[in-house]
């Protein structure tokens, strides 16, 4: 579907075309089908509609262009809208990981028609310690806390021993270090996701600018108790960038939450994915059945 002089978003669904629609909005700089397969996998077999898209400047979504006005979070939740018109889908669960999880948010708070249930996973109601961290700010002592200790250090680390290797051996190096928990590394998953999106169309410098769309966002704490959709968190007991007190505030934040604590990082492994994706499955049944 177009973005009025900027270029098309792509989308695809899959499941059956009369089963409850779900929304799947995946994290900053990763297109679609960065979804674990198992998870995607799991809610189709529950006969859950399933529509995914890929993220401007990721996949074979446009590019927007470096010179233009910079865009805003606002505008990666108006992609979203877009998405959901395009399919004719009036009202969806969404379910959203890490940055697809403010858009999420977003989503509920400003469309609340438009949502009827809420899966955010490995998200935060505050990215700001998390951006501060990251942009070499100082970062609050007063909010959520930022990334684990080391964390940054072993993505810079990570990030220099990848140079020079092919782009699906450079991601796992990087994904690696967003890997936690008792559960093995997804290597095959990441090796496999890593040579689609090279295949797609791999814009890296492109896909910074979700980072600074992030940046420049409010938090979302002063408004989630306004919402008034079941809303299901999940989040990794070892999440390295966004520990878990900010799953934990997501839940506190919204009223009636709940709020489920996985064996993992910010990585959804193999082992879970499935498992996981049966779970979320349930949650939103739930509601096509009340």
């Amino acid at each position: 579907m177009p973005v009025p002089g900027l270029g098309d978003l792509f989308s695809e669904a899959c499941g059956p075309a009369d089963g409850p629609p779900v929304l799947l909005v995946m994290g900053a700089m990763n297109p679609a089908h960065f979804w674990p397969p198992g998870f995607v996998a799991a809610l189709v077999q529950a006969g859950c509609r399933v529509l995914r898209y890929d993220h401007r400047d990721t996949g074979r979504s446009f590019v927007h262009p470096l010179h233009a006005p910079p865009y805003a979070l606002a505008d990666l939740v108006a992609d979203a809208l877009r998405v959901l018109d395009a399919w004719d889908m009036a009202r969806v669960a969404v379910v959203g990981w890490s940055m697809g999880g403010y858009i999420a948010q977003h989503l509920a708070h400003e469309h609340p028609q438009r949502v009827s249930r809420l899966v955010l996973l490995g998200s935060s109601p505050d990215h700001r310690p998390y951006m501060a961290a990251t942009l070499g700010r100082p970062v609050p002592t007063d909010g959520l806390p930022g990334p684990a200790p080391g964390f940054l250090q072993a993505l810079l680390e990570t990030s220099v021993r990848a140079r020079g290797l092919p782009p699906d051996e450079a991601a796992l190096q990087g994904w690696s270090v967003f890997h936690g928990g008792s559960h093995p590394f997804p290597a095959d998953t990441v090796r496999e996701q890593a040579r689609a999106a090279m295949a797609a169309g791999h814009h890296p410098l492109a896909a910074m600018q979700h980072a600074l769309a992030v940046d420049r966002a409010a938090p979302r704490t002063g408004w989630l108790p306004q919402l008034r959709v079941p809303t299901l968190v999940l989040h990794g007991a070892e999440d390295p960038c966004l520990p878990l007190a900010h799953g934990q505030a997501l839940a506190r934040l919204i009223p009636g939450a709940r709020l489920t604590v996985l064996d993992m990082g910010h990585l959804l492994p193999d082992a879970l994915a499935a498992p996981v994706g049966a779970q979320v499955a349930d949650f939103i049944r739930a509601e096509a059945a009340a």
